[in-house]
């Protein structure tokens, strides 16, 4: 009888025997593409594409090889780097829906996010795009001016303390991180983050979000080649017990882990307020951060008022 863990390992290795086999016995249309040498057989080129001092490299390949480069990925595998414009315009603005993401984006995206427009294909995620286009019209847009006045007013005014403080450095980079952060908490959740007083304590999302880019490239690995295998395996009970298996020995899976369920925990928190203030009335909403003019309170009215023509 073959258990599960055989089963998996028999399926990775028949996986990595045809990787190979691709990689050096057939041929594509991408082998005539020029790009760099692989600098591992493993890895191909991605410690150099992914590395955050590798911009010598990206520049090296495009004074090279032009716009459009083939780079070796794990096991001999290939994928084009694009940067011609009038190609990332097809890709990415006039034939977007031909060319779909990945199953390894979108399984990732779906595990951490949720199935929102970051890990949704098709009809599914036409429709999910048709109902937030009214968000972002330039009459809401409009709307959303106050909000960034007051934010940006906090930023200047904890700027100025430091100023007067007479400190021989403020650190920018950290201020407008956090800045963006409330901009986006306020404008798009209706919810604050950041105080934007000097020394105050992080809330656990903004540090979660800080970390969860990080965390996700030291699982790059399983997140690319691994993860689209076994993500639909058993119930979301059975796989969240595996990951709390995993969690004792990797301590970079257990990170993930906390970072997404705070990350869950804290947007649970956002809806569930904005639903009751939605229930208690306009007055209840009209006090809340945004002041009901943000994405969340938006939609959530929409859903809200929506079920209840359905009933």
């Amino acid at each position: 009888m073959i258990t599960i863990l055989q089963a998996f390992g028999l399926s990775l290795f028949s996986w990595g025997l045809w990787r190979l086999f691709r990689a050096y016995v057939a041929k594509t249309d991408l082998d005539n593409i020029p790009g760099p040498r692989a600098t591992s057989f493993w890895t191909g080129n991605f410690h150099q594409i992914f590395n955050p001092n590798g911009w010598d490299f990206h520049k090296a390949i495009a004074l090279k090889f032009g716009s459009v480069i083939r780079i070796n990925t794990f096991l001999g595998g290939r994928m084009l780097y694009v940067f011609d414009p009038k190609a990332m315009h097809h890709i990415l603005v006039k034939d977007q829906y031909i060319y779909e993401e990945t199953s390894s984006f979108i399984e990732n995206n779906r595990i951490i996010f949720g199935e929102g427009l970051l890990s949704t294909l098709g009809e599914q995620h036409r429709k999910q795009r048709k109902m937030l286009n009214p968000v972002f019209s330039i009459a809401h847009m409009r709307q959303m001016i106050p909000t960034f006045y007051e934010v940006a007013n906090k930023l200047g005014q904890a700027v100025e303390v430091k100023v007067k403080s007479k400190v021989e450095e403020i650190d920018m980079l950290e201020w407008m991180t956090r800045t963006a952060l409330e901009l986006i908490g306020q404008s798009g959740l209706g919810y604050s983050f950041d105080s934007l007083v000097d020394n105050a304590p992080q809330h656990p999302y903004s540090i979660s979000v800080k970390q969860l880019v990080p965390v996700g490239f030291r699982l790059f690995f399983l997140r690319i080649y691994v993860l689209p295998r076994i993500a639909g395996w058993g119930s979301p009970a059975f796989r969240r017990a595996v990951v709390d298996l995993l969690q004792v020995p990797s301590k970079t899976i257990r990170q993930m882990r906390d970072i997404v369920d705070l990350m869950h925990q804290t947007s649970l928190e956002i809806i569930q307020q904005k639903q009751k203030a939605l229930k208690e009335g306009d007055e209840a909403v009209s006090q809340q951060i945004g002041h009901g003019k943000d994405i969340v309170s938006i939609l959530s009215r929409f859903s809200v008022f929506g079920v209840r023509r359905r009933l």
